[in-house]
């Protein structure tokens, strides 16, 4: 009895255990997982570092019109046998005469006049930081579509695995029932046969969906950025936000599309790299300025034993290369075709996008009536099985008539949920493309 009572109590632990495991277990929304990823998803994480290095380069420090500031010093020593003879005639010859000398310069240097390039290097340097902002903007934009597609595939997954529990509850009542038919003498064994493969074949499908559920779920970990086992639960319901003429979603892509702003990003580039190289040309002007001390000990075979100097020296050059074997306007010429290039691939993206566009309204627009069309199939279905069930119960109809009605009921289930989740993942398409995804 006690032992018994053990068993027991131990019994009550685990289902306590069990329970607590399952009320922690997080329900994420999909504004939770998209708010996660910002912060946590690895791809978004290095393409803000990559801002923080294109910010670097628009810093005063790299910006080259700050002098250059140098100091040096120098010691010489020198220890040498000499023998001089002077115009007079006489002679001094000395051992170990040492020569020391000391010096020491803080020297600037500056570039007064460049042609320009510096300036339009610098431009280069913001125009590039842009690029990078639209870049990250763009990989966030792919990010959130994934979160969003992967979401929905997790609700839709678990819609069906929702289906095929109720699926082989209904499937294990028909085989109970066929099998008291049998005892009293009412049915068949085909038909306990056809209700075991039946319910085998359901509990196939149902230990399939679970795993694929399960995958599904680590994927989604995987996109926000943290350990793939840890358990959530979704959300599935959803809400479609009023959507407005495809006019307006035609302005908003010309204006706002990220994809757009970077071809045009580029094209501004390219017409900047041109400037660059047209600088080259123009002549260059450089200053310096330096403070400078020397001071010398000599052996006394020179005319002064000590020697000390000091003072500012200033200097302005002036430089023109006036011709470079043609490298230069090579390179303005192959800047030219580059910008004209760019200019052509935006027109011929604008031209694709609203391509894409006018599709996904299309697509939207269907999917939306296929949610509301299937939303009242789903209604028509279980009025039928409800029927039809009640009929198998009474004997008025085959169980292969009842399976039928069975299977059309998962499915419309499974067509509804799908159609769903279209419909949002097309809602989210149209706001990536007309620009308005994260505004």
């Amino acid at each position: 009895m006690l032992l018994m009572k053990n068993y027991s109590f131990l019994g009550y632990i685990l289902i306590s255990f069990s329970c607590l495991t399952g009320m922690a277990q997080e329900n994420l929304s999909i504004k939770d997982a998209v708010e996660k990823a910002l912060k946590q998803n690895y791809s978004l994480r290095i393409a803000d570092n990559d801002v923080a290095s294109a910010r670097i380069e628009t810093e005063v420090l790299n910006s080259n019109f700050l002098p250059k500031i140098s100091i040096g010093s120098g010691v010489n020593y020198a220890n040498e046998d000499q023998s001089v003879t002077f115009t007079d005639g006489s002679n001094i010859a000395v051992s170990n005469a040492i020569t020391e000398s000391y010096n020491a310069s803080l020297t600037a240097e500056y570039t007064i006049f460049d042609g320009f390039e510096r300036k339009f290097v610098n431009r280069k340097n913001r125009l590039s930081l842009n690029l990078r902002l639209l870049e990250e903007r763009q990989q966030i934009e792919n990010t959130i579509v994934s979160i969003y597609e992967t979401y929905y595939q997790i609700a839709y997954q678990q819609q069906i695995v929702i289906n095929l529990k109720a699926t082989i509850e209904n499937s294990r009542e028909r085989l109970d029932r066929a099998s008291r038919k049998v005892k009293y003498g009412q049915g068949t064994q085909l038909d306990i046969l056809n209700a075991k493969v039946d319910l085998s074949n359901d509990s196939i499908s149902f230990n399939t969906a679970q795993k694929d559920l399960k995958n599904l779920k680590r994927n989604l970990n995987f996109l926000i950025g943290r350990d793939p086992v840890i358990k959530f639960e979704v959300d599935t319901m959803l809400t479609l936000k009023p959507q407005a003429g495809i006019k307006l979603f035609l302005a908003n892509m010309l204006s706002k599309n990220t994809q757009l702003t970077i071809a045009k990003e580029n094209v501004s580039i390219a017409a900047n790299d041109i400037k660059i190289n047209r600088a080259k040309q123009l002549p260059k002007i450089n200053g310096s300025g330096s403070i400078l001390w020397n001071q010398s000990e000599n052996p006394p075979t020179s005319f002064a034993l000590s020697n000390e100097t000091y003072g500012i020296n200033l200097g302005i050059n002036l430089s023109w290369n006036l011709f470079d074997g043609g490298k230069n306007k090579t390179a303005i010429k192959k800047a030219s075709i580059a910008k004209e290039n760019r200019k052509i691939s935006a027109l011929e993206l604008t031209e694709q996008l609203k391509l894409d566009l006018y599709n996904a309204y299309e697509t939207y627009q269907n999917d939306l009536y296929k949610f509301k069309t299937e939303q009242k199939n789903v209604a028509v279905n279980r009025l039928n099985f409800k029927r039809t069930q009640k009929q198998y119960n009474l004997g008025q109809i085959t169980s292969v008539e009842f399976r039928q009605a069975q299977i059309n009921l998962f499915n419309a289930l499974n067509n509804y949920a799908q159609a769903k989740y279209n419909v949002k993942l097309a809602e989210v398409n149209l706001q990536q493309l007309s620009g308005t995804l994260i505004d």
